[in-house]
């Protein structure tokens, strides 16, 4: 069990910014080769409606970039107070140099500033942050953390077992130092499903060749290259409900509270239908946990906890105190979460990302 806690330090700022080009699920039906049938098993079992796709030649960190200027623009934070940058995808600019680099040039921060990546997905929001915490609480005052994907980059074009779930969106967060209660974090991997959710080809295990790069039609119905991500669902289901709810009560007591002194459990945003059995198992209310963001922009990967905070909780967290339990679970296999106190934060409602920046 890996559990540490943070005193004095918060979370003052958070933006999200997603693809601006919305596609509908039906008109995606003829694409993935859906019949009428299975489309309807689909909508049926996990509801999704549409998605937000950025163009291409639109990178992760450009919607991060975009987030993060909406901060500074608008929250009086500023740049020179920035220490550090920290960027969690798993579709970077480039294989080297770090993209975070690049971004604290393209932003503008003092070059005193650390920047440095960490290739992680659905879980990265949560491993960022504790990782953020940690640089404040070792002497930093203000860390900003950015978190996203441009999913197509590893989306087989015609896979409909993986591409009809997923969305585009890059968020940024600031954590500083501050008078605040304690946040409680833990911390989970198991490599030996690392098989579940893989990437197979493209990297120096097994390096791009011309045929990694040809599409195939697969055992289980989806055509994708051997370079665009597998997504085994039936062992990534039974790993979400099998790890998040004990991790959800553990966290919980660690942190001293009931559930019912938890005003909202913002969980990585799957889908609604692994959501609703996780809330299910924990015995919450279903208003406490927010699942619309599938439906509505797609599974944005590390930025789906933040996204569903600015995508529909806005108003809330920009207005009230609030003692939240998160929590991020997937490829790795790897998760976490955190119970965390904000104080009318500076949270905008999702932008869409504007292709001038």
């Amino acid at each position: 069990m890996s559990q540490i806690s943070f005193a004095n330090i918060a979370i003052t700022a958070m933006a999200t910014t997603v693809g601006n080009n919305i596609i509908e699920l039906e008109d995606e039906k003829e694409r993935f080769g859906f019949d009428d049938d299975s489309f309807s098993r689909l909508q049926r079992s996990i509801g999704l409606k549409t998605r937000y796709i950025a163009d291409e030649g639109v990178c992760a960190s450009d919607l991060c970039v975009q987030s993060a200027e909406n901060i500074f623009a608008n929250s009086g934070i500023k740049k020179e107070e920035i220490e550090a940058l920290l960027f969690v995808t798993q579709s970077p600019d480039y294989k080297a140099p770090s993209t975070a680099i690049i971004m604290q040039n393209r932003l503008g921060l003092p070059t005193s500033c650390g920047a440095f990546d960490i290739n992680l997905g659905c879980s990265g929001f949560i491993y960022g942050l504790f990782t953020a915490f940690s640089y404040v609480n070792s002497g930093m005052k203000k860390v900003l953390l950015c978190v996203g994907d441009v999913n197509s980059y590893f989306s087989g074009e015609r896979d409909k077992i993986f591409t009809p779930l997923m969305g585009d969106a890059g968020s940024a967060i600031i954590i500083e130092k501050k008078d605040a209660p304690r946040s409680f974090f833990s911390l989970y991997s198991d490599g030996s499903g690392y098989k579940h959710l893989i990437v197979p080809a493209g990297g120096a295990r097994t390096p791009s060749t011309p045929e990694t790069l040809i599409p195939k039609e697969r055992e289980d119905g989806g055509i994708r290259r051997d370079e665009d991500l597998f997504m085994d669902g039936k062992e990534v289901f039974n790993f979400a409900i099998k790890t998040v709810p004990p991790l959800i009560k553990e966290i919980v007591e660690f942190a001293g509270k009931e559930n019912d002194e938890i005003d909202y459990f913002v969980l990585h945003q799957a889908n609604p239908y692994i959501l609703k059995t996780i809330a299910s198992r924990l015995k919450v209310e279903k208003e406490k946990v927010p699942l619309e963001t599938g439906q509505i922009y797609g599974n944005q990967n590390a930025a789906s906890i933040p996204g569903t905070i600015n995508g529909f909780l806005s108003d809330e967290f920009s207005s009230k105190k609030l003692t939240i339990a998160i929590a991020g679970f997937g490829i790795g296999l790897s998760w976490g979460g955190a119970v965390i106190q904000t104080d009318n934060i500076y949270a905008p409602k999702t932008e869409l990302y504007k292709k001038e920046l």
